[in-house]
């Protein structure tokens, strides 16, 4: 036999030494483990059968309290300990110290017998449930008040209550007043009379009307007195009235319900029906569908009802339904009626008004579809439309992309509220202008005109330029407003949507870069650049692995040919590309991410150079890298120069950077910070093609400059042009006033060089005196 396991808590070795002395080994049931109470968490309790508490813990006996009913707590007599006081904490039994060995037997196997005599009776009343909950019929115990006190699942999922709510209640409370005072009838009759009683009563539930066989019977204890009643009900319903049934289900449904014969006549219907179609049940002698549906429906109706008996299929639609109430959207479900030959003797229809949940799909619809802020169409909504309404015409369309050109400094400078109120009104406009167009607004500034059918040139032009002039009126609200149009004609069988966004995305660029404010028409040659762009965008990517990319340097002379400076220019060798500018290439990288890697490269190539180059010589020789836009912006600009400078060694004062003016355009303040700061190191800053930009000179007393490098086309154009002498004249004098150098640059000719020198022009740059070249060549022959 399996030895029960016992775990003694004691707060002291003598306590084990004194049990053991005790001579628990006697007790041969038991076995028996010692723990210092200290210990408890060590404990397994759930591996024990009894546990003792030789020294009682709080804390300890919340650790144990699972397994309450097995616990024993020691109480030391000597100490006046009262066991009341432990059984009000939850300990169930108590041994008295001192111990003695046939006390604690006692406890032990008394608690072991009413543990088993407990486990019995569990595993009895276990039985019995699953007995009771596993009859197919209604089971229940009554005490003799007729309060129910055991039921069944199958009775309390008939009620529709659950047991606590049912325990103590009678049959006026169980079954919601419908039955109760006949039923409280036969159980008294049942009680005195000592005998079983059956009999036939249709019981109301969640279940519905059921007609139920009830046999009830009455419950003595062993000494014959009535305890109260036993039932058991079984469903009749079907056996003894299916037509019932079926029109308590019908009547009960909360949608409108009615069958047909093969013949479309309406033969039986629920009231819910004539609630939702506002028939007159007594107007027709014969109703058919079409009397309230309309008479427009009956061929449909025909072939619906065709389809259903000969195919034995069920079909859903959803119709419109007129009433005095207004139009309502029913969704109708037809099913065939079959007997038990298997042949289809009639229809079953069911229609639920779904007007509500239409009308909320509907809106639901229409938000994801709409821009919030203008109420034109989406992204979503411009898909939507070419795929639902052109696509499946195989149309041809018109299509303009617009967005609105420095929207971001407009908001900027006066708050997105001002900003939203312009979108709106340009919406508003635009579908004022283009009636005929769908219009969208497919996120920010950017917007969308589609027009079903191909526009000449000339018609889409005269509708670009009213959007156009919209923007250079009157309006104050557009004021520095302009607009980039791109305009793509095209078969929606022949193009996606995706790709006439693709195109018009290439003509709006283009417009952009041809200086905003204009329309430009898609072309194959856009598409053709678009292509070359992305192959060199991947080829560059590899272009530092493959050692492709290297720097030339193009000395820059005073007008007495003595070497000042070099500035570092980008090559790539690769054939693939020779006739690709290399200033294409550039704005490729400044559009990518590819401006971090390869500027770094760069920079850190042309500062390494200037190290070596600068070693041991007297006269220093400036070298110089162009920085663009894109990577002055960068928070981290002048960290990475200074970390370069640290990498390289090179000496601050013989490296220089070349900016433009569009590195201004955009937070000068910020930028002209990141300038002061590489200046105050010994960095000189020159302003690269001076005399481009919109307000050259208003820059030259802001910016910490150190030079100025007068654009080529300047220079290029003095020998034909008195303007253009008197414009290269004007910056020199300008510059020298602000103590600044002058480099001029593209010098080809003596005559330019003669000119220059007369103008007192600092530094010459140009092929006159060099192109740009190799590095190996200038250390071999411009540095000797």
């Amino acid at each position: 036999m399996k030895k029960s396991k016992v775990l003694i808590l004691h707060e002291s070795e003598s306590t084990k030494i004194s049990l053991e002395e005790l001579g628990l080994h006697l007790l041969q049931d038991y076995e028996f483990e010692f723990l210092n109470i200290l210990d408890y968490l060590k404990a397994n309790f759930r591996i024990y059968d009894f546990i003792v508490f030789d020294s009682y813990n709080d804390y300890v006996f919340e650790y144990f309290k699972e397994k309450a009913d097995r616990i024993i707590v020691s109480v030391n007599i000597l100490k006046e300990e009262r066991p009341s006081d432990y059984i009000k904490r939850g300990a169930g039994n108590f041994l008295l110290k001192p111990y003695s060995l046939k006390e604690i037997r006692l406890i032990l196997d008394q608690l072991k017998e009413n543990l088993l005599i407990k486990e019995e009776a569990e595993e009895n009343r276990l039985k019995f449930y699953t007995l009771l909950d596993n009859i197919p019929y209604m089971a229940w115990f009554k005490n003799k008040d007729s309060e129910y006190m055991i039921v069944n699942n199958e009775f309390k999922e008939h009620c529709g209550k659950d047991f606590e709510t049912i325990r103590g209640k009678g049959d006026q409370f169980v079954w919601d007043g419908m039955i109760g005072e006949n039923c409280r009838q036969y159980d008294l009759k049942v009680m005195t009379e000592r005998k079983q009683l059956v009999f036939d009563e249709i019981i109301p539930g969640k279940k519905g009307y059921k007609q139920f066989n009830i046999y009830k019977v009455p419950v003595v204890d062993k000494k014959n007195n009535i305890l109260g009643t036993m039932g058991i009900a079984k469903d009749i319903t079907d056996l003894k009235n299916k037509d019932v049934k079926f029109d308590i289900l019908l009547e009960n449904m909360p949608f409108a319900v009615f069958t047909k014969n093969r013949n479309g006549d309406i033969i039986q219907n629920n009231s819910t029906f004539y609630k939702l179609t506002d028939v007159n049940r007594f107007t027709y002698i014969s109703l058919k569908e079409e009397d309230f549906l309309g008479i427009e429906h009956k061929e449909s109706i025909e072939i619906e009802d065709k389809d259903v008996i000969y195919n034995k299929s069920n079909i859903s639609l959803v119709r419109t339904l007129k009433t005095k109430n207004g139009e309502k959207i029913v969704e109708v479900f037809k099913s065939p009626i079959i007997d038990i030959s298997g042949e289809v003797i009639g229809i079953v229809c069911t229609m639920r008004d779904v007007t509500e949940v239409k009308n909320q799909e509907a809106k639901i619809k229409k938000m994801a579809y709409t821009d919030s802020l203008t109420g034109l169409a989406n992204r979503r909504g411009l898909y939507n439309y070419v795929e639902s309404q052109l696509v499946k015409k195989y149309a041809d369309v018109t299509i303009m992309f617009m967005d609105l050109d420095n929207f971001k400094s407009l908001n900027d400078s006066f708050g997105h509220q001002h900003g939203d109120r312009i979108l709106i009104e340009f919406g508003e406009d635009l579908q004022t202008i283009c009636k005929n167009g769908f219009v969208s607004r497919i996120g920010g500034d950017e917007f969308v005109i589609v027009w079903e059918g191909k526009m000449n040139k000339e018609l889409a032009t005269e509708m670009a330029e009213k959007i156009l002039n919209l923007l250079s009126g009157k309006k104050r609200k557009f004021n520095k407003l302009s607009a980039s149009i791109g305009i793509v004609t095209g078969n929606t069988e022949e193009d996606t949507i995706d790709n006439f966004l693709t195109k018009g995305d290439l003509a709006l660029y283009k417009a952009k870069d041809q200086g905003k404010n204009q329309y430009v028409f898609y072309n194959r040659d856009l598409d053709k650049k678009r292509c070359l762009n992305e192959e060199i965008e991947q080829d560059l990517r590899n272009a530092l692995d493959k050692d492709e990319l290297e720097l030339h340097y193009q000395p820059q002379y005073t007008c007495s040919k003595e070497l000042v400076g070099l500035e570092a220019l980008l090559r790539w060798n690769n054939d693939k590309y020779r006739k690709v500018p290399i200033v294409d290439i550039i704005n490729i990288m400044e559009k990518s991410t590819l401006i971090d890697e390869i500027g770094k490269f760069i920079i850190k190539s042309a500062f390494s150079f200037a190290k070596k180059i600068n070693t041991n010589r007297e006269k220093k020789v400036i070298v110089s890298v162009n920085i663009s836009a894109v990577q002055i912006m960068k928070h981290n600009f002048v960290r990475t120069i200074k970390k370069i400078i640290d990498e390289t060694g090179v000496e601050p004062n013989t490296v220089g950077i070349e900016i433009t003016e569009t590195v201004l355009l955009q937070n000068i303040g910020e930028n002209i910070l990141k300038i002061k700061e590489l200046k105050d190191i010994g960095i000189k800053i020159s302003l690269d093609d001076f005399g481009t930009g919109y307000s050259s000179f208003s820059y030259l007393v802001k910016i910490p400059l150190s030079n100025i490098k007068i654009d080529k086309s300047f220079i290029w154009g003095m020998k034909d042009s008195e303007e253009y002498r008197t414009l290269v004249k004007l910056c020199i004098d300008t510059a020298h006033a602000l103590n600044l150098k002058v480099v001029a640059e593209g010098v080809e000719t003596v005559e330019d060089l003669e000119l220059l020198k007369y103008m007192k022009a600092d530094f010459i740059q140009g092929y006159l005196f060099s192109k740009p070249l190799p590095k190996h060549i200038i250390e071999a022959t411009v540095l000797q």
